[in-house]
């Protein structure tokens, strides 16, 4: 299973409100974030649904995955 990689913060957050799981993150020397998702396709065809605005994730999720990404945004 390959991982899917991202630094783009909406989808952060779109993918940890829709329980992907996370593999990892790191810091590049640039000070960017990336986070690593385990499931490539789980992710990508997440993705693909919230662009084509079919997808429909609880907002309660969504405001958790902003708090808890902004903590390791800070933390690292």
């Amino acid at each position: 299973m390959q991982m899917y990689q991202t630094s783009d913060r909406f989808e952060i957050y779109t993918l940890l409100a829709t329980h992907c799981e996370l593999a990892g993150c790191e810091r590049d020397p640039d000070g960017r974030v990336h986070f690593m998702f385990k499931d490539r396709a789980k992710c990508q065809s997440i993705l693909t649904a919230l662009l084509s605005r079919q997808l429909t994730v609880n907002m309660h999720e969504v405001v958790n995955a902003i708090r808890d990404t902004q903590a390791i945004f800070i933390k690292k």
